[in-house]
């Protein structure tokens, strides 16, 4: 039984960890393209994607349901209940992405503000902002679509529309910020352009597999809103909003702290993020293998086989965040000198943080591994309060609040600790990750999740 999971698990793990690589490696060769503008463009870009990525909570409302439903009624041998799911699902996604799209485009500066950019860093930053979001709304529906096929547990389709998606987003990129071939040189605003386009290239292919019946999955839009099956998936997927909304908090004032640290400091944490973003891919793909198959094994009635799947899940996932690891930690210099131009003047400060970003970070890539594993399974199985509970208490008072203590210092009575600078505020994201997967595991243990009914 254990060698039949793992080899289930790898199968649908590998499609996702490819496409999340290719995902994360057209990031970071987006990052060095915007890098050769220099260290204001990263920092803008970074800064705007990071906003973008705050406004992510809705998203994972619809799509965290959908996944969990598709994923019990695949196991039920349910397909007309898995295809109504994936229906709604995308029409939901979309009503969602419409005022996601609006506050992008009125408050993105605003928001870059209240993070505490820069006038130059806002300025750039918006530029990107505003072109980006146009494309929430697509954005959102293909992010539930292809949720649902991972739950169906067809990894594969999802692996070769991102891979669509990267190869289109380097080419325009190529041709949109440095305006080759005839293009219009647009710098920062081509880099937005780009993946939004891209974006949108590979949801229209999408739907047309969908609607061509060649995928597990049939779509057959008959324009009209099933209010139970809405009802279901919000019952899930709501707490994740939470949740999610929770994070970009945290997230939000976690930035701003690291923001408020300088210019350098901004540009040495994106280039170490984008490099990191790498590491855990193998994460994220034990995460979707494990939600889909915990839930479909839920689905069968079979909640043993679900407990298995997860330990079988973190042994993998322990072996490939090792090396992950181990890579960070001896060669982080190397990792990170691709990212910025030589003839920038912060060239030497920003590796310098950088390679120190990889190295504490790198300590925690296991834990970081058990921590998506185990909220996948939680998930998969339709729990989506306890992750919302951990990441309430974790990220504050483990993250957040360490953060700006010892970076910006203290003083009690004759007491003065000067602070650590931005230093701190990654000690401190390595600590909350221990913290996060220690209370995930508690979470496991005490097997409340077997009993949730979607």
């Amino acid at each position: 039984m254990d060698g039949k999971l793992r080899k289930k698990l790898w199968e649908l793990a590998w499609p996702a960890i490819l496409a999340n690589i290719s995902q994360t490696l057209v990031n970071l060769v987006d990052m060095m393209m915007v890098g050769q503008l220099g260290s204001l463009a990263i920092a803008s870009v970074g800064l705007g994607a990071q906003f973008a990525w705050f406004m992510m909570p809705l998203m994972f409302a619809v799509s965290t349901g959908v996944l969990a439903l598709v994923a019990r009624f695949v196991g039920a041998k349910d397909f007309k209940m898995a295809n109504l799911a994936l229906e709604q699902g995308i029409y939901l996604a979309f009503l969602m992405g419409v005022p996601v799209m609006m506050v992008g485009l009125f408050f993105g500066d605003d928001a870059l503000r209240i993070m505490g950019a820069s006038e130059e860093v806002i300025r750039l930053g918006y530029e990107y902002i505003r072109i980006y979001f146009l494309f929430y709304p697509i954005n959102f529906m293909g992010f539930a679509a292809f949720s649902a096929l991972r739950g169906a547990g067809d990894t594969r389709t999802p692996m070769k529309l991102s891979i669509l998606t990267n190869v289109l987003n380097v080419l325009l990129n190529y041709l949109l910020i440095f305006g080759k071939f005839g293009f219009p040189r647009l710098e920062v605003k081509g880099a937005a352009l780009a993946s939004g386009l891209s974006i949108a290239v590979a949801f229209i292919v999408g739907l047309f597999l969908f609607l061509s019946d060649k995928l597990v999955l049939k779509l057959r839009p008959s324009f009209r809103f099933d209010i139970d099956m809405i009802r279901r998936i919000l019952r899930i997927g709501i707490p994740a909003t939470i949740e999610r909304i929770v994070f970009s908090i945290y997230n939000f004032i976690y930035i701003s702290i690291v923001t408020r640290f300088g210019t350098v400091a901004l540009a040495a944490h994106q280039v170490g993020l984008r490099v990191e973003s790498i590491a855990y891919m193998p994460a994220f793909g034990f995460n979707i293998a494990t939600s889909a198959l915990v839930g479909q094994s839920l689905g069968e009635g079979n909640p043993e086989k679900a407990e298995k799947v997860v330990y079988e899940s973190l042994k993998m996932v322990t072996a490939f965040m090792g090396v992950m690891a181990v890579i960070l930690i001896v060669f982080p210099k190397y990792l990170v000198m691709p990212f910025i131009t030589k003839s920038d003047p912060n060239y030497w400060q920003v590796i310098h943080l950088a390679t120190i970003y990889l190295m504490i970070v790198g300590i925690s890539e296991i834990p970081l591994g058990w921590m998506f594993v185990l909220s996948g399974a939680l998930r998969g199985a339709g729990d989506t309060k306890s992750p919302l509970y951990v990441t309430a208490v974790s990220k504050l008072l483990f993250r957040i609040l360490p953060a700006y203590i010892l970076g910006f210092g203290f003083t009690i009575g004759p007491f003065h600790f000067e602070g650590l600078g931005v230093i701190a505020a990654w000690i401190a994201m390595s600590l909350e990750t221990f913290t996060t997967a220690g209370l995930f595991w508690w979470v496991f243990k005490r097997g409340k999740w077997k009993y949730v009914k979607v």
